[in-house]
């Protein structure tokens, strides 16, 4: 499995990250990405687009105004990301992972089945999304999407536990922060050999540290798949 995961579409450049933009996304896979994360929200008329949320957007889009009111399509479309990027539509996004075959995308935004399956339903072999509850997480397995369990879950090793005992569903697949207790990572490891992706990091020290050892997956904005540095 890669290693690496192009977080908010990773980083076209220094200084510019979580834009969630075209450039981003085709940058991350021309330099070599298998996963790339993908923030998704909905826009005003109902349409599935790259936004982790609406104030954040619209503070990326020089239209702090707006606040977190939700945007039309159109609008969407016509907002510059930093002033310089694209915003980038689901079907943009559909169409281009339809080009390449290798490439996967992961996101935590959106995890009901029927939004899901009106956009992914040709390609959900390669959409991964975090869950937020054993609920969402089985019907996300059992829908055939890759769901990745969230850490954000309060008391997550009882919760394996009570998994492994249950046995419905087993759990392989955890999603989990830099700054959380890696203690907590071998005690889950030590019970089952769960994939550990961890959010995020571009420092090469914290990833030589930890990657393939504690944690399988990284989330990073600066690494450089195809020659293995991290942009400047």
């Amino acid at each position: 499995m890669p290693n690496y995961i192009a977080h908010a579409c990773g980083a076209v450049e220094p200084g510019y990250t979580y834009s969630n933009s075209k450039e981003a996304f085709l940058t991350s896979i021309e330099r070599g990405y298998e996963f790339i994360e993908v923030d998704l929200d909905t826009t005003r008329d109902g349409v599935l687009v790259a936004s982790h949320d609406w104030e954040s957007f619209n503070i990326n889009a020089n239209q702090a105004e707006l606040q977190d009111s939700m945007l039309s399509l159109e609008e969407f479309k016509n907002s510059v990301i930093y002033g310089k990027y694209t915003p980038i539509t689901i079907e943009e996004i559909v169409d281009t992972l339809l080009k390449y075959p290798n490439v996967a995308i992961v996101t935590d935004k959106i995890s009901d089945i029927t939004i899901l399956d009106k956009y992914f339903s040709e390609i959900k072999d390669r959409v991964y999304v975090e869950s937020f509850s054993i609920e969402d997480y089985t019907q996300l397995r059992n829908a055939g999407y890759h769901a990745m369990y969230s850490n954000q879950i309060v008391d997550l090793f009882p919760v394996i536990i009570e998994n492994l005992v249950d046995g419905n569903t087993r759990i392989d697949f955890i999603v989990n922060y830099t700054n959380d207790d890696f203690q907590e990572i071998h005690r889950i490891k030590c019970l089952m050999p769960f994939k550990i992706a961890m959010f995020s990091s571009n420092s090469p020290d914290f990833i030589n540290e930890h990657l393939g050892i504690d944690i399988d997956l990284i989330y990073t904005d600066y690494y450089n798949p195809s020659d293995g540095s991290f942009i400047k």
